[in-house]
């Protein structure tokens, strides 16, 4: 992941849309997301590094990540 900062004020929302935005920030070219993720969450991030953004999402929300290269992060349940 590029070291960028994550700007994101959301409410209940998402957790498909909260990844799809931490992506867009983070430049992570290819994010994979299990059938088996669900859920929301409400998050606000004010120029946070991207892994912090990321490690915060997944462990609020039960879920896990395999980084396979800075280009491709799998998101899976725990």
């Amino acid at each position: 992941m590029k070291p960028r900062g994550v700007t994101l004020d959301v409410k209940d929302a998402d957790v498909h849309a909260v990844l799809k935005s931490i992506q867009k920030h983070c430049g992570i070219r290819n994010l994979v997301i299990d059938p088996g993720v669900t859920g929301s969450g409400t998050f606000l991030f004010h120029d946070v590094p991207c892994k912090v953004a990321l490690d915060t999402v997944l462990k609020t929300t039960g879920l896990a990540a395999k980084t396979y290269s800075s280009n491709v992060v799998a998101v899976r349940p725990r």
